[in-house]
């Protein structure tokens, strides 16, 4: 492969990667606004709209950004495969968790009393798993930009 056809594939890489952070800061947005609305606001409705950029961030980083990280990475040091691989398992711990939350609230149509108390310790776990997804993600990240002398020893 030339030089000039890798250039739009480190573009696309930056490309994918932006939008994802964006996104990311947009469901941090979303994930802290929660649970300062009172019930007069449209709670649900801001639940629903969280959720579903809850899933694109989801989606995005599993089938956009990871893949070519991990590539880019590989291919600078074909000793961190290992080291990838448990940052994988790990975000793909967090998103059982995601998806436990988006199945449960992602669609509902309605909220009663005892649901929104519940609602609480829900959000504060789906807070405690995109922490850890977030510091795995930054993980990932951090090889790339560290190139191959990033290792763990």
């Amino acid at each position: 492969m030339s030089q000039d056809q890798q250039i739009p594939l480190g573009q696309a890489l930056d490309n994918a990667i932006d939008a994802w952070l964006i996104e990311r800061q947009q469901l941090l947005s979303q994930f802290i606004a929660l649970p300062q609305m009172s019930i007069q606001d449209d709670v649900l409705g801001a639940i629903h709209e969280m959720c579903e950029t809850l899933v694109d961030y989801t989606s995005q980083g599993h089938f956009r950004v990871y893949e070519q990280l991990l590539q880019v990475i590989i291919e600078r040091d074909p000793s961190s495969e290992e080291k990838l691989q448990d940052l994988l398992v790990q975000i793909h711990d967090t998103t059982d968790r995601i998806v436990v939350f988006d199945d449960e609230y992602g669609s509902a149509d309605k909220l009663t009393i005892q649901d929104i108390g519940h609602f609480t310790g829900r959000l504060s776990k789906l807070g405690e798993a995109l922490t850890e997804r977030f510091n795995r993600e930054d993980e990932l990240m951090a090889l790339v930009e560290g190139g191959p002398q990033v290792h763990m020893h």
